[in-house]
């Protein structure tokens, strides 16, 4: 995989774990991804490219020495914009679902749309500008 292929797999992740714990207090560390070393180097700045484009609010970031992605960050939610963004379809290779089965299908592992050439950042992308965001 390159560089942005392990970007939206991260981003993924993200957004999948964002999903399941709702608006609660919670905290994310790098292992809570369950990805190898190799993507470490993207966690922060996948979070924070989230919380840039307006997906997501981040409570607090704790980061620690000893690593790329070492420490946890606290008290991520889903925006309104980022549930509204995961609640619209999207065509993935000819059919239509929303886009938070795309986010939980590859983060899951069980679909690789990057080898199919839809990424998880340019739908991401996509879905910002019919918003106007």
């Amino acid at each position: 995989m390159n560089t942005m292929e392990n970007s939206n797999l991260v981003l993924a992740k993200i957004l999948n774990l964002a999903m399941q714990n709702g608006i609660s207090h919670w905290d994310l560390k790098f292992s809570d991804l369950d990805l190898g070393e190799e993507y470490a180097t993207h966690f922060y700045p996948c979070i924070e490219w989230l919380e840039a484009e307006g997906l997501i609010r981040v409570g607090t970031y704790s980061r620690t020495l000893g690593g790329l992605a070492n420490g946890t960050v606290q008290n991520i939610a889903l925006t309104s914009l980022g549930m509204a963004v995961l609640g619209q379809e999207v065509s993935i290779n000819g059919e239509s679902q929303e886009f938070s089965t795309t986010v939980k299908e590859v983060s899951e592992g069980r679909v690789d749309y990057n080898r199919i050439g839809d990424a998880i950042g340019g739908v991401i992308g996509g879905i910002m500008k019919s918003f106007g965001a």
